[in-house]
């Protein structure tokens, strides 16, 4: 019997030396429990019902009679050195009396006094926003929007100072870049007001712009064909061509296939787990591998057993502005007419529900929220698992119906009868 303690926190285990092996195994059971690092003296996970594993670290503070119990984030986010090193140096602090957390908390509300919105701005893309594939994008977007007050302290900023910053981008006849600027600063403020960084949030109150027209381009079966079959035999970078190509086979984003690297791809169960960090709405998705997605991804890891599996032209990380820029710089050279990567995304989507598959299976498989309401509320808090099974029947017929079009053999819509 390995339980030897219970409290709030569910069950404690014994201590064990922790390993990122031992803690991915780790699963949820019917109650919470923990299981303590026998090489980190008050650290521990908390293994939640829901799988969710979190740091936990308790301490004395020495010559106070204070215990502090603090959260020191989730795993795998917070890695297992990172969590020790961050319990030894609250320990090695209470050891020697001191309370860092509170003196940290102090310092950061003396900083925020004289917290430039530069500073912010780099505060935030390092902290919140740290791993987007937009990353450099939301720089330069908040720079821009806010280049006149980039010196000033961000606690003295307020609606008065925005406003006519966003009202003139509005009227110069670019309410859709208003409105994305609107947002992204938006954004930026909630975050710092959820970190004390700031008191207020002064683009509360700002009303929205031009929310800009959804996109509706959707391929045509010829269209495709011509496509697929000009990439290989063009100026088109191999690795950019296999972005695309990985798109309409799975239907996942471009950037989410554009950073796919190799410790994401099972090969024995051949999925791809794609983790929380690079997920649009933080939720790791697990996608199974066939037909030609496998092909291009089996290809890929023959050359490369770790780290990136597609790169620039300059050997960086492919990111999706490479592959949209590629397409834009051979826009008068495509087969087809101008396309922009997430049309092919929509392409994909639009012929699964052409086939008769639901449109809440179609949203498991590509990665969206489901829109029913009391879906999202099933899957939210009570259906639990990673709905592999259907996602291989409809990601299966769907290479059929690929594979066909790209031969020039699709006879038309082939209904697939799969359950709601």
């Amino acid at each position: 019997m390995t339980t030897y303690t219970r409290g709030g926190a569910g069950s404690t285990r014994s201590a064990r030396a922790l390993t990122h092996t031992s803690l991915s195994a780790l699963k949820p059971e019917s109650a919470p429990y923990r299981v303590p690092d026998a090489r980190c003296v008050g650290l521990a996970v908390r293994v939640a019902t829901d799988g969710r594993i979190t740091w936990d670290l308790s301490y004395r503070i020495r010559g106070s009679g204070t215990v502090r119990r603090t959260s020191l984030g989730r795993f795998p986010q917070v890695g297992l050195d990172a969590a020790r090193d961050r319990a030894n140096q609250l320990t090695k602090a209470a050891r020697a009396g001191s309370d860092l957390l509170a003196e940290e908390k102090l310092a950061a509300e003396e900083a925020a006094k004289r917290l430039t919105i530069e500073a912010l701005i780099q505060l935030y893309l390092d902290q919140r926003a740290a791993g987007l594939r937009t990353l450099k994008e939301i720089g330069n977007r908040l720079r821009r929007a806010l280049k006149p007050l980039l010196g000033r302290p961000a606690a003295d900023v307020w609606r008065r100072d925005i406003r006519p910053l966003l009202d003139e981008v509005n009227s110069a006849g670019a309410s859709r870049e208003a409105e994305k600027r609107r947002q992204t600063v938006g954004a930026m403020f909630r975050w710092a007001l959820s970190r004390d960084h700031v008191e207020h949030d002064p683009t509360a109150g700002i009303e929205a712009f031009d929310p800009g027209t959804p996109g509706s381009r959707v391929l045509s079966r010829e269209e495709i064909q011509a496509l697929w079959n000009w990439l290989p035999g063009s100026t088109f970078p191999r690795d950019h061509a296999d972005v695309l190509r990985l798109e309409l086979a799975l239907g996942a984003r471009c950037g989410e296939i554009a950073g796919m690297g190799a410790s994401e791809i099972d090969e024995k169960a051949w999925t791809w787990r794609l983790p929380p960090d690079r997920s649009k709405n933080r939720k790791e998705r697990i996608t199974p591998l066939g037909g030609i997605a496998r092909e291009i991804i089996e290809a890929r890891l023959r050359q490369i057993s770790r780290g990136p599996l597609f790169v620039s032209e300059t050997g960086k990380p492919l990111r999706s502005s490479h592959v949209g820029a590629a397409i834009g710089c051979r826009r008068g050279k495509l087969p087809i007419e101008y396309f922009g990567t997430h049309d092919l995304r929509r392409t994909t989507a639009s012929i699964m529900d052409e086939m008769g598959i639901p449109l809440e299976t179609i949203a498991l498989v590509i990665g969206h929220e489901p829109s029913n309401s009391k879906t999202r509320t099933l899957v939210r808090h009570y259906v639990k698992g990673d709905f592999l099974p259907r996602k291989r029947a409809v990601l299966e017929a769907w290479d059929a119906k690929l594979r066909a079009i790209i031969a020039g053999s699709d006879t038309g819509t082939n209904v697939v009868a799969l359950r709601a």
